[in-house]
């Protein structure tokens, strides 16, 4: 009640402010207004009337009265201001609340009690979670920049919130044995564990001034049809000269890029490819390159260590984490052996009973629904849309769908978007649906809604999903439901 009341009193201000700027525009000569929190103003009448007399009095006398009537101004206008401005509210406790910081806790909401197996009997806990999915292991980074590796069906927490990905496959063998890493005979190889992320690194010491060129391993083969992409990643830093990514098909160098090996700074590339860069406090640059096929073939992606001229011996590549995947984005490394290895993408469920907000979509209902979310890589999939947040089952309740250039949300056939840019790191997004079935949305400022009955009114949720795709990685937390409308300065105040 506190948030409503106040939100009431801001608008009863806001109302006395206007009705009083209103009387003093029209206002008769001689009149005086009274003004909320603030001296009684003169009627614009009588304004015009003492300037117009001014030009009869003396201009040190004008003078004086000029300066008073601005600081009168002044304060008039710091007054107004202050009736006008509505403070952030504080949005009432959800009906649905994850967190999802470090675990799949409900603070509120409903789902079955948590379990422990204690001796082979299951013993029910007083917590309950959203439910988790991965049928592989999978590694991360943790909150101090450690590589770490998550257990089948065990969530990935990183700084900025739970890690959702699709499957994807790293066609780099034997990466965590650099000792079987295809090298020239020039480099001497080596592994250490090495950076902030404590990683299994390969080292390639230059044992011949021979060569500008010296190759410290190749993918295996990866069968493309034409469009088909492949992207190469990895954390690498060298003592001097340049790392080079370097892609053949069917045996011919066709694609090269190379970038500075001190700072990781981009030098050049062949047309057609696209990269990242990103240099760490260890001094590692976490590099990708992602190459596009323009007709089948075998592709092959390896990384090598350049110079300008023939590189001086004692030169060192370091190279860790290194991943060749067909894929058009570069995802979370996926460590191998003798054969390439797949992880398998993630899905976070939680049950429609209870927390959703209706039985059938056709339903009446208001609901409010905000998450932090960051979307750190996305390329647009042949479909034209990738569907991070929706609830299955219903036709449509589509929460947050990620398109091009926009961020949508689906009631009906179509609905509300926002123009987005792509990466974007943690930024709150904001759904609301009123019994009218007008679907609206909030991000990063901006506003837009529709108005539009569901597709198929009678079909039923089956489970809200948070679900990962092949050409995106992103972060999601702090994810809310409420069974109600929020009021705007609610909305504007989500954090």
């Amino acid at each position: 009640m506190t948030n409503i009341t106040a939100g009431e009193a801001a608008i009863a201000r806001l109302d006395t402010a206007v009705d009083a700027f209103e009387h003093i525009l029209t206002g008769a000569e001689g009149e005086v207004i009274g003004v909320p929190n603030h001296p009684p103003q003169p009627s614009l009448a009588t304004r015009v009337k003492t300037s117009l007399d001014a030009l009869t009095q003396s201009p040190a006398q004008s003078a004086a009265e000029a300066a008073g009537y601005a600081e009168e101004a002044a304060e008039s206008l710091a007054a107004a201001q202050k009736l006008t401005s509505v403070p952030f509210e504080d949005a009432p406790f959800p009906d649905v609340w994850a967190p999802l910081n470090d675990n799949l806790r409900l603070l509120a909401g409903f789902a079955p009690a948590d379990t422990i197996t204690v001796a082979g009997t299951s013993y029910s806990l007083p917590t309950k979670s959203m439910t988790f999915t991965r049928s592989t292991t999978a590694t991360y980074i943790d909150k101090s920049g450690v590589l770490k590796t998550a257990a089948v069906n065990e969530p990935r927490f990183e700084r900025e919130g739970l890690l959702i990905e699709g499957q994807s496959t790293n066609y780099v063998l034997n990466s965590n044995e650099p000792s079987l890493w295809q090298s020239n005979s020039t480099l001497t190889k080596s592994s250490i564990v090495d950076g902030t992320t404590q990683a299994t690194t390969y080292t390639g010491t230059v044992n011949a001034a021979t060569s500008a060129n010296h190759q410290a391993t190749v993918s295996s083969n990866i069968s493309v049809n034409a469009g088909d992409t492949v992207t190469i990643s990895g954390r690498a830093k060298a003592s001097s000269d340049i790392v080079r990514f370097r892609f053949t098909l069917d045996g011919t160098d066709i694609a090269n890029i190379f970038f500075n090996a001190l700072t990781g700074a981009f030098i050049s590339s062949t047309a057609g490819l696209t990269y990242t860069t990103s240099l760490g406090s260890d001094g590692y640059a976490y590099l990708t390159a992602t190459y596009t096929a323009p007709s089948a073939g075998v592709v092959t992606a390896g990384v090598w260590l350049r110079g300008n001229a023939n590189l001086a011996i004692g030169t060192v590549l370091y190279i860790q984490m290194l991943q060749v995947e067909k894929n058009p984005v570069a995802t979370s490394y996926i460590p191998t052996g003798a054969s390439s290895v797949t992880r398998a993408g993630e899905r976070v469920a939680l049950q429609p009973s209870g927390n959703v907000g209706y039985r059938t979509i056709g339903d009446a209902f208001n609901r409010a629904l905000a998450f932090e979310v960051s979307v750190n890589k996305y390329v647009t999939p042949s479909v034209g849309y990738i569907d991070f947040v929706r609830v299955a089952g219903s036709n449509n309740d589509i929460i947050f769908r990620a398109v091009s250039s926009t961020l949508n949300s689906y009631i009906g056939g179509s609905g509300p978007s926002i123009a987005v840019t792509y990466p974007f790191a943690s930024k709150v997004y904001v759904q609301t649906i009123d019994s009218t079935n007008t679907t609206s949305i909030y991000f990063d400022g901006k506003s837009n809604s529709r108005t539009l009955a569901p597709t198929t009114p009678s079909s039923i949720p089956t489970s809200i999903d948070i679900q990962g795709n092949s050409n995106a990685v992103f972060h999601i937390r702090n994810f809310r439901i409420w069974h109600r409308k929020l009021t705007s300065n609610q909305i504007n105040g989500l954090r």
